[in-house]
Formats: structure tokens, C-alpha cells, sequence
């Protein structure tokens, strides 16, 4: 006769903590996605069915967790993995998924014998001394550490009529069922911008062949840009630039743009989470508090496939929210792509081309020019350019996507490019008439044509850059991928002569004089102008002081250095 085994009672703690080991990694990221939108700990305990301290070990993981999350492109993967396991070599993996994001960016198919081989490949080129065959048996574990199916990812493509419509009712229905307003509502997107691109035939004189590695051809910014549906908030722009720390920025205290900087000038998901966090969401929280609604209320932000973007559940934080347009309509429907970025990089360039046509007017060539014209000058210009994109433009770019909800009058698709086109066309003309006034031959012979090359020649520019292989093979050796350092910039003319007050404020009384008479200027403006002066004559005394105690010190640094190189003090 068989004994029978005792069950052996198990607590309360130790059944939560089984319970915590059976918690997939998605219901993990759920947990901590309620628990940062203010979702209490004892709420979250009952739910889960886990107890406080299984709460506060998954915080201290959460970014493993939401990076290996974010690393997955299938989902349903993520709700029946329960585990992270790590790899024998990190470095090898981390390059390897890096390699395999990039060639589905390329539409590239993968299969597993293409993974195993490039594994091999990596292998060598890190110098991992373990061995490995790379076989079936790894490539499943791989395959589960990081939750991947090889399935082809598709990037945008062209537009499906039908698609479009039935988002365009999936959207009504999102703003129906949470009564939501143009307030609340959201988009962003990237474009890339050749900042000091100049039209060709203004390099060469007549018979002349075209100079090569023009800078202006080099030079490029990826610009991030986000308003909401009312045309009533405009996010500060995010700007990436190739250099950290370039040397026309290196006394400026502050900007009128979020900067970040990599190798490649282009966005990554760093860097649109760290926006999204650190800038998007307490500006549109703060805007829909000053619109008159809740505190705590939903806002939305609508964006595009761009690999660059995070997967939406990541993307949620203090009751905002994050949608992802079908890949292929966003062309048609994405209101960024509507008008509203073209509208901030014209009136960009038509600022850049005026500078141009204003050094030739005073001499300049237009090599010189772009010496004199730095990356400082872009953003300023950039961030005016973007304050200067008007609500029209902004509440007009959603006809297509809320065009039931939000015009009474719609308006048919070629009345909607005539209007976006119309701005476009006013300002090359009286560009062409500026260029045509000035006796240089190198600017005076423009076309319309000339400029519409220039408007257009970022068109399809990419925002994310893929790595080469080499590239991401040195991610194993090292994971610094920015440029910390101005070595890069040696286009940029700078300067460290410094202007004293008594110049700057003599500066301001000749711009107010200069600037009373012209009827295009408003009072608003000739104030902004005394205010900075009046600003500058209450901190001359603390500058003042400030430049004495600084004498005093180099003095007596002076002295000490006197009686060091003399040997004891000498006295007369």
C-alpha cells in the first residue's frame, strides 16, 4: 500500500510569489504602465494577484523589461514569455538584433539560415573566444529570448483608397467614444532639412563646371515637429544635428529648440522617447489644463510607422496616449504630411535664400555666405519658421482625417493643394524679383525652377539612417554613438570675441531707431526690442561686479605666480 504524500500548506506570500513568476512579460509592462499612470500599489497587488515587494523588484527591472519588450516585433509572443534570459554574449546579441531591424527597414525578407550565418559572421568579427556552432537549437533560443517571428515588416507603401476610408471611421469612432476635442488631439513627425542647401546655378559663374564637396550639400538637421488638431499648440521643435557640442553653440545658454546631436543627424528611439517624456507630455499637459480641460485628461498623439518610434504601449505615460496610423495611408491623411512641415521648411528656406541674396547684395560670394552661415543661424531660423506656420495651415492640415467633425465647408482635394501651394508661389516670385534686381551675375539669372529644386530637394530625405554592417558591428565594442565633440565642425566659423553691454545696448537704441519708421513693424515689436535693453542696463552692474572680482582674481593669480618663478619675494 502506497503512502500517501503530505501536502505541505503554502503562505500567502509564497503563493504571490508563484503568482509573480507565472506574470507574462506583457501583463509585467502593463503592470508598470498603470502604476506610472498613478494606478496605487495596492490596486495593482489585488489585480495581479502579486504582493508589494513583486511590485517593487519589477520597478527596479523596468528598463530591461521595457527595452526587451520594445526589442520584439510580435506581441503575442510577449503574453506567454514569462522570463528574461540572458545570452551567453550580450554584445553578440545586441548587434545581431540591430542587424536584423536594419534589413527589415531595407524590406528585406530574413530567414534562419541568413541569422545563423550573420551570426557567425559577428562572431569573428567581436573576437569571442567561446565557441558556438550557431544551429537550429540556438537560433530558436534566440529567436525566444527576443520574441521574434521572421516575418517580413512592411514600411510605408502606396496609399489603399479603402484603407484610408476605414480608418478615417476608425478615427471618428475614437474621438466619439472618448468624447474627445481638437484640444486633446495630437500629431507628430520628422522631416529632414538641408539647412544651407543653395540653388546649383549659383555656384558657377558661365562656362564654369560645378564646384565639388560643397558643404551645403553635406550639411543636414532631421526636425521634429508636433501641434494639435485645434491649431492652437505648437510643440517647441526637436532638432538633430550631427555634433553635440559644435562651436557657433558653445556661449549659448539656451534655444528655441530641444537639440540633440548623433553621427547621423537622424532620430532614433532614445531620442524620441526621451522628447516624448521630457518635453511632449508636460507641454500638451499643461496646454489642455490652460484650454479649460481636466487635469488628468486624455490626450492623443497620432503618428506614423517610422522604425524610430517605440511601439504605442511604451509611448504612455500620465494618461497620454499614443496611435499609430496604418503604414499605408499616412501620406494621404497624416496631417504633418499635410502642409504643415512643407509650410515650416519654405518658410525656412525663403528666409535662408534672402539672407543669401542680401550678402551678394553687399558682396559677398555665395561660398562666403555660406561660411558666415551657421548651424546657431539655422535653428534660430528653423524655430522662427515653424512660430510663423499659422493656424490656417495647421487646423486645415486634419481636413482629410476630421473633415466631418471639423469644416463645415469641406473642401475637394484640389482646392485643398491650391491653397497649400498658393503661399509657395507668392514667395518664389518675389524671391525671383529680389534675385533679378541684383546686378551679380551668380543670382541674377535664377528661375522658378532653380527654387523649386531647393523646396524640394529634401523631399525624400530619410529621418532614420540604417547602420552599416561595420557600424553595427562596433556597437559590440562600444555603445557611444554620439558625436561629443566639435571635431566636426570645421565649416562653422566662430568667434570668442565677446560684445560688451555698452555695445549691445547701443546696438538696441540703433535698431529701435532703425526700425520706428517701417510701417511692417508693430509696436509689439519695437517693445520686444526695449525690453531686451532694459533687461541689459539692470544687469550691467552685476556684469560690472562680476568683472572686478574676476580682476582681482587674475591679480592675485598674477602675483602668486611672480613670487613663484622668482624665488622669495623681492622688496625695494
Amino acid at each position: 500500500m502506497s503512502k500517501r504524500v503530505k501536502t505541505i500548506p503554502v503562505s500567502n506570500s509564497e503563493r504571490k510569489k508563484r503568482k509573480h513568476l507565472s506574470l507574462s512579460i506583457a501583463q509585467k509592462v502593463e503592470l508598470l504602465q498603470k502604476l506610472d499612470a498613478g494606478v496605487s500599489v495596492r490596486h495593482l497587488t489585488e489585480e495581479y494577484g502579486v504582493g508589494t515587494t513583486t511590485i517593487y523588484d519589477l520597478k527596479k527591472q523596468k528598463d530591461k523589461l521595457l527595452k526587451f519588450y520594445s526589442d520584439s516585433d510580435n506581441r503575442e509572443l510577449m503574453k506567454n514569455r514569462k522570463t528574461l534570459h540572458r545570452a551567453k554574449n550580450e554584445d553578440l546579441d545586441r548587434v545581431l538584433i540591430e542587424w536584423i531591424r536594419q534589413q527589415r527597414s531595407k524590406d528585406m525578407p530574413l530567414t534562419g539560415l541568413l541569422v545563423m550565418k550573420q551570426a557567425r559572421i559577428y562572431h569573428e568579427e567581436l573576437n569571442i573566444e567561446s565557441e558556438c556552432e550557431y544551429s537550429e537549437g540556438w537560433l530558436q533560443k534566440f529567436k525566444k529570448r527576443h520574441g521574434i517571428k521572421y516575418l517580413k515588416m512592411c514600411g510605408e507603401k502606396a496609399s489603399d483608397h479603402e484603407t484610408t476610408e476605414n480608418y478615417i471611421d476608425e478615427f471618428a469612432k475614437i474621438i466619439s467614444d472618448e468624447n474627445l476635442s481638437p484640444e486633446q488631439i495630437y500629431n507628430a513627425d520628422e522631416t529632414a532639412l538641408y539647412w544651407c542647401y543653395v540653388p546649383r546655378k549659383t555656384l558657377t559663374m558661365a562656362n564654369e563646371r560645378l564646384p565639388t564637396d560643397l558643404k551645403d550639400a553635406k550639411q543636414r538637421l532631421t526636425v521634429l515637429g508636433c501641434a494639435n488638431a485645434a491649431g492652437t499648440h505648437k510643440i517647441k521643435l526637436a532638432v538633430i544635428g550631427k555634433s553635440l557640442n559644435p562651436k557657433c553653440l558653445k556661449d549659448v545658454s539656451s534655444l528655441p529648440v530641444h537639440y540633440y546631436a548623433n553621427k547621423k543627424a537622424s532620430v532614433t528611439r532614445e531620442i524620441f522617447s526621451d522628447w516624448l517624456n521630457k518635453h511632449f507630455v508636460p507641454a500638451a499637459r499643461a496646454h489642455c489644463k490652460q484650454a479649460g480641460l481636466e487635469d488628468n485628461c486624455k490626450i492623443l498623439l497620432f503618428l506614423d510607422n517610422c522604425s524610430a518610434h517605440p511601439p504605442p504601449e511604451l509611448l504612455v505615460k500620465s494618461n497620454v496616449f499614443s496611435i499609430y496610423l496604418p503604414p499605408n495611408v499616412t501620406s494621404v491623411i497624416q496631417p504633418c504630411d499635410q502642409g504643415i512641415l512643407r509650410s515650416m521648411k519654405s518658410k525656412y528656406k525663403h528666409y535662408f535664400l534672402n539672407c543669401m541674396l542680401a550678402s551678394v547684395n553687399r558682396g559677398l560670394k555665395v561660398q562666403d555666405f555660406l561660411k558666415e552661415f551657421n548651424l546657431k543661424d539655422a535653428i534660430y531660423a528653423v524655430a522662427n519658421a515653424w512660430n510663423d506656420v499659422d493656424k490656417s495651415t495647421l487646423t486645415s492640415a486634419w481636413h482629410r482625417l476630421w473633415a466631418t467633425m471639423m469644416f463645415e465647408n469641406d473642401l475637394a482635394d484640389e482646392d485643398f493643394e491650391g491653397y497649400k501651394d498658393s503661399s509657395e508661389k507668392v514667395m518664389i516670385s518675389k524671391l525671383i524679383t529680389y534675385a533679378k534686381s541684383l546686378s551679380a551675375e551668380s543670382v541674377n539669372k535664377l528661375e522658378e525652377a532653380d527654387i523649386e529644386e531647393m523646396l524640394n530637394i529634401d523631399n525624400d530625405a530619410p529621418v532614420v539612417h540604417p547602420l552599416s554592417e561595420e557600424e553595427i558591428a562596433k556597437m559590440g565594442q562600444s555603445t557611444d554613438q554620439y558625436e561629443d565633440s566639435s571635431s566636426n565642425d570645421d565649416d562653422i566659423v566662430s568667434t570668442d570675441k565677446k560684445i560688451s553691454v555698452d555695445n549691445m545696448v547701443e546696438m538696441c537704441d540703433q535698431l529701435i531707431a532703425g526700425l520706428e519708421p517701417c510701417a511692417f513693424i508693430s509696436k509689439q515689436e519695437i517693445l520686444v526690442i526695449y525690453a531686451i535693453k532694459e533687461k541689459l542696463l539692470r544687469q550691467k552692474p552685476m556684469l560690472l561686479r562680476r568683472q572686478m572680482t574676476l580682476g582681482k582674481v587674475r591679480c592675485s593669480n598674477a602675483s602668486i605666480l611672480l613670487e613663484k618663478t622668482s624665488g622669495s619675494p623681492t622688496y625695494v
